[in-house]
């Protein structure tokens, strides 16, 4: 009786892929809280190019536990995701994506939370698809237009290294090397952890080094920075105080905090730029402040009546 007992309180999670066209599916893993009594605002995570739906292992059990259903969505060219040669990598076209799946959750009034480049897609799907996001949460990553702007992803340095040398075990030590290089206290980095990490590049070591080019080249219409103005919802930004290398650039912070209405930024001690893996408690903290914030009704009503 006890065991059946823990069963029911368990958290249910489970691993889906989504086709957002009739060539291209993301890879969506959605934790539905134990009980749906006061059920809160959905949350959804985008990870950088490294990590996919592992990356946020630490942090999404808490959300979920607080009564939040989660959604780790992998772009394109992410993770287990799709990853097409002739895809459309452009930022833009990634956020229409991680629309299109939230549609098909039925998911409004979500609070939205974007590492690396996954910041700059969360920003993009808040004033693109305004009726989808309540907040946003960005961790140290910025308004860029193109993957491998600002804070450069170590994956997006590998594409010579792939394509000229094609080495599993190189790619694997160098994308541990930077995972260490951009971390306060690297020692959460292990041989497991790591594995995870370059997992989905080094299975397909020609395919990876394809993807990755055609997302340096990747670029958009419309400059993100033309766009901040349309953010009406509060965006936070964590940044990793105890180690600089490979977030969020300092000029991409002022902008951020020029042009987004509602806009605050703190710094997180003994963190670099993975602040999910180095200390998930203060993401997840941030995460439950802004479930409580607005609705989402005032902030389609903000974003149509224009800048103030």
């Amino acid at each position: 009786m006890m065991t059946l007992l823990l069963l029911i309180a368990l958290d249910s999670s489970s691993v889906i892929h989504v086709a957002v066209t009739p060539r291209e599916s993301l890879t969506v893993r959605t934790t539905t809280p134990a009980s749906t009594l006061g059920l809160g605002s959905p949350v959804v995570l985008l990870p950088g190019l490294l990590g996919g739906t592992f990356a946020f292992r630490r942090v999404t059990p808490d959300i979920a536990a607080a009564g939040h259903p989660t959604y780790v969505i992998e772009p394109l060219g992410v993770g287990t995701s799709s990853h097409p040669d002739d895809g459309d990598y452009s930022l833009d076209a990634q956020a229409d994506r991680i629309a299109a799946v939230l549609d098909t959750f039925e998911v409004t009034n979500a609070v939205i939370v974007g590492a690396n480049f996954g910041a700059s897609v969360a920003l993009r799907v808040a004033y693109r698809h305004p009726e989808r996001v309540a907040a946003v949460l960005l961790l140290d990553g910025g308004p860029v237009d193109r993957s491998s702007t600002g804070g450069a992803s170590a994956a997006l340095r590998l594409a010579p290294v792939l394509k000229f040398f094609g080495g599993r075990g190189i790619a694997r030590r160098r994308i541990g090397a930077a995972m260490r290089e951009y971390s306060a206290d690297p020692s959460w980095v292990t041989d497991d952890v790591v594995e995870e990490y370059a997992r989905p590049i080094v299975n397909n070591l020609g395919g990876a080094a394809r993807v990755l080019s055609e997302m340096r080249r990747a670029s958009v219409a419309s400059p993100l920075a033309d766009n901040l103005w349309r953010i009406r919802q509060p965006v936070r930004l964590l940044i990793g105080a105890s180690n600089r290398r490979g977030g969020i650039e300092s000029s991409e912070t002022a902008l951020l905090q020029e042009r987004i209405p509602n806009f605050g930024a703190d710094s997180v001690t003994a963190s670099g730029s993975y602040v999910h893996e180095e200390r998930p408690e203060v993401v997840v903290t941030a995460i439950l402040s802004l479930a409580r914030v607005i609705p989402a009704a005032d902030i389609v009503s903000a974003v149509l009546s224009g800048p103030h």
